[in-house]
């Protein structure tokens, strides 16, 4: 406890400084899906409380018992050539449960320039992470946690490392079929900048989330509203900024709405459940479809989809996202327990 109250006084006492537009920062693999559920509902998941052991590098508070000893892989291919992963392990402790993540993100070989062109070969681009998270119950139904994260990173010859902290709550109803979750990403700073006397933000998040399953349907339903600390997440204040139309008429620029800047502050995830161990995600991201998609034939950027099932006592998860048409990120996600592997003894 000690720990989250010491967590909350540094994001509020920094808030001004890490205040920033949604999506910029340094850093990317803060903001790389950690599972493949996250994937599939959209790119944000912080209210789901399950086995999911992924899970807590998003919000610290969903770390619970159920996690014990549960360990996950995760592997994709975000993009043509760019590989990222993670491996995530819980245990609970003495008092509360604690977890661990391990997660990178390998942009392959880069050819290199010198300021007159010339060729200098290949170079290297990837950034590794270290989550360390603690969590515990503090009251009946509610939960309180707090992730510590270290981050390396190379981009050519130059190398950089961060810090930073997240801080969360989830309120769990009486009968489970309801959480809620409020949680604060990613606050913290760049230790060594990648230029001396150049630090740059990182990518924090404000992020209120909801996750409920009506009692006699087979439907789970995932709302989370993210990056509420920078009211406007448009990237200009106009929609378009064609210099002309398809008539070769000088094109108008359209101004965001209101109504389309408070929704890409939310993605919408949903899962049909078709039995104990099989599950189908899909889920939409409002931000990603407006910043990605091309205004003529946008396909299904932004949307996402997913399956999840059991095969031999390991839970698998696989998720697709749509960046925009044509190309797709592909997640699977592995999970499983020791204990899941243990037979029970028949009573005589």
């Amino acid at each position: 406890m000690r720990f989250f109250t010491a967590t909350i006084l540094f994001i509020v006492l920094n808030g001004n400084a890490l205040a920033q537009l949604g999506g910029n920062g340094i850093y990317r693999i803060l903001l790389q899906p950690v599972g493949a559920r996250e994937a599939a509902w959209g790119g944000y998941c912080n209210a789901f409380m399950d086995k999911d052991v992924t899970l807590f590098a998003r919000n610290p508070a969903l770390l619970n018992e159920q996690m014990n000893l549960r360990s996950a892989l995760n592997f994709n291919t975000h993009l043509k050539g760019v590989w990222t992963g993670n491996a995530t392990f819980a245990k609970n402790l003495k008092q509360g449960t604690g977890g661990m993540q391990i997660s990178f993100i390998d942009y392959g070989l880069m050819d290199a320039y010198d300021e007159g062109g010339n060729p200098e070969g290949k170079i290297p681009a990837n950034e590794t992470s270290v989550t360390l998270g603690y969590a515990k119950q503090i009251k009946p139904r509610l939960y309180a946690g707090s992730n510590i994260k270290f981050v390396y990173s190379i981009l050519g010859p130059y190398i950089s490392t961060g810090a930073a902290l997240d801080a969360g709550l989830v309120f769990k109803s009486k009968d489970s079929l309801l959480t809620a979750s409020a949680v604060v990403r990613n606050a913290g700073i760049q230790l060594l900048a990648y230029t001396p006397g150049m630090r740059e933000p990182l990518p924090l998040s404000a992020e209120l989330g909801v996750n409920f399953k009506p009692r006699y349907m087979p439907f789970r339903f995932n709302i989370v509203a993210h990056n509420l600390q920078k009211p406007d997440l448009t990237y200009t204040q106009f929609l378009r900024s064609n210099a002309i139309d398809l008539s070769g008429q000088p094109a108008v620029a359209k101004a965001a709405p209101l109504g389309d800047k408070i929704f890409r502050h939310f993605t919408f995830g949903t899962e049909l459940l078709l039995g104990k161990n099989f599950g189908i995600l899909f889920g939409y991201n409002h931000q990603r479809r407006k910043e990605m998609a091309p205004d003529i034939r946008p396909g299904v950027a932004g949307y996402s989809w997913g399956l999840q099932f059991r095969i031999s006592r390991i839970q698998i998860t696989y998720a697709s996202m749509a960046y925009f048409p044509g190309f797709n990120a592909n997640l699977f996600t592995f999970s499983a327990s020791p204990g899941d592997f243990m037979v029970k003894k028949q009573k005589p």
